[in-house]
């Protein structure tokens, strides 16, 4: 064992960090247990957007916030908002916030409480650092979020141009369906800060399933649930392409049209590793962060 907790003590449950192939070591990064601004980004993204409730136990019928809207999660705090198979993009996800005043136990707080499984980062075969679980997880609980620094579409592109194969990519960027203003994107960089999802590594058939929760902010927190019942010791992976939907759809989940503007600037797309019958073949990428 490399670590007993490599988030020195800012989980509540340690994240150990073993290595069972070799000597090597995870590069330092500064952790936190949820994002923070990055370069011209605001503090005030956390503070409250709407008012709270005055529950002492949230119920549909009696709580504002679950009224106004809707239960996003059953009472063992699994998500309960995906219903038809069609569907690409999830219903939003706002829990109660720090305006309320029910408890801390009240089941529509579930992403702010942090991460509650055992988690343990290992070294791979193939594919580096990983992350896996060390109790069995139900399908749609929660499992931990993806932490780092949020940053603005500039300076996402520049940090984007800057890649190289040695620096590895941190980068994601979630994109959500807006009626009013069309794909709503949030970028997070984990590369300098992030916390143990910072060592998940892609599939294009993943276990995991990032979905955007609003807490204290208008910004969503990029919280990661358990796609499908997930066994102890089984790799966690996620769709870095930034697309919520737990089911394949057949089509690969890397830009091809955007395959030209990379190579354009003397860049090619990362093979991918997974291994999944429906591997696209690359890792995917934003082509949108590569123009100016």
């Amino acid at each position: 064992m490399l670590s007993e907790d490599i988030s020195n003590g800012e989980e509540l449950v340690k994240v150990p960090v073993v290595n069972e192939l070799s000597d090597e070591r995870p590069t330092s990064f500064g952790y936190t247990r949820e994002c923070i601004a990055g370069p011209n980004v605001n503090e005030s993204f956390k503070s409250p957007f709407y008012p709270g409730c005055e529950c002492c136990h949230c119920k549909r019928d009696t709580c504002s916030c679950l009224h106004r809207f809707g239960p996003c999660y059953d009472e063992e705090g699994c998500l309960q908002i995906f219903g038809k198979q069609s569907t690409v993009f999830c219903q939003p996800v706002f829990e109660c916030n720090s305006c309320c005043i029910c408890p801390a136990s009240c089941t529509n707080r579930v992403v702010q409480k942090g991460q509650q499984l055992r988690l343990q980062v290992f070294k791979t075969k193939h594919k580096g650092w990983g992350l896996r679980p060390l109790e069995i997880i139900k399908k749609f609980a929660f499992v931990c979020e993806y932490a780092g620094e949020l940053i603005s579409v500039h300076e996402a592109k520049r940090r984007t141009l800057e890649l190289t194969s040695e620096t590895g990519n941190y980068l994601i960027a979630l994109r959500e369906h807006s009626y009013s203003s069309g794909i709503l994107r949030t970028h997070v960089d984990a590369r300098f800060h992030g916390n143990a999802s910072r060592f998940i590594n892609h599939s294009c058939n993943p276990n995991l399933v990032m979905v955007p929760v609003r807490v204290d902010s208008m910004v969503p927190r990029l919280a990661l649930f358990a796609a499908t019942n997930i066994d102890a010791g089984e790799e966690l992976s996620f769709d870095y392409s930034g697309q919520f939907t737990i089911w394949s759809t057949g089509e690969p989940c890397v830009e091809y049209d955007g395959m030209e503007v990379l190579r354009g600037l003397g860049k090619e797309p990362k093979r991918c590793s997974c291994g999944s019958q429906n591997c696209s073949g690359f890792l995917p990428f934003d082509s949108s962060l590569y123009v100016s």
